[in-house]
């Protein structure tokens, strides 16, 4: 399965697993808010909590949802 690693401000690496379809879908049954699935979605991937996501700072929140879009458009998902 495919990965990449984030490297976030304090020296943290986190490593995001490619999206399943089983992700995508619970994100989406989740909530219909786009900044909610995207937490959801960034959680599952790095084996975090929401949480844990919600609380990082913005900089970093942006390099993991550049990833994700990554993965996302590489499965044409988006465009």
């Amino acid at each position: 399965m495919k990965e990449k690693i984030i490297k976030l401000e304090n020296g943290e690496e986190l490593k995001m697993s490619a999206p399943i379809v089983r992700v995508l879908k619970n994100a989406m049954t989740k909530s219909d808010k786009e900044m909610d699935q995207t937490i959801y979605m960034i959680a599952a991937l790095t084996n975090k909590q929401e949480s844990e996501i919600e609380d990082l700072n913005l900089k970093d929140f942006n390099e993991l949802q550049k990833a994700l879009k990554s993965f996302l458009e590489e499965a044409g998902l988006t465009a």
